[in-house]
């Protein structure tokens, strides 16, 4: 498996992860809908908006070339590491 299959797997799998949180999240929000803040619902929007943008990339990766695709590896990370940062800041609200 080359390097970048590799790397597109094991991000994948850290979203897969996240998005799981994501979703578990969204079942508790759903239970107290009446006791959520505008910042509840904006956090809520900005995980979307983040994961939404890890998938972007990690499809830009899958049609990237064997000799392309590092240059995108900064973007995924970036892009996945917000989206922990705002999974974690809301598990603190």
């Amino acid at each position: 498996m080359s390097k970048r299959r590799e790397y597109e797997e094991m991000v994948r799998a850290k979203l897969a992860k996240l998005e799981a949180e994501v979703d578990a999240l969204k079942k508790e929000i759903e239970a107290t809908e009446s006791e959520l803040t505008a910042e509840h619902h904006s956090k809520l929007e900005k995980v979307g908006e983040l994961s939404g943008q890890v998938r972007a990339k990690l499809q830009e990766l899958a049609e990237a070339g064997e000799d392309s695709w590092e240059h995108l590896q900064e973007g995924i990370e970036h892009y996945y590491q917000a989206l922990g940062k705002e999974v974690n800041s809301f598990n603190k609200l």
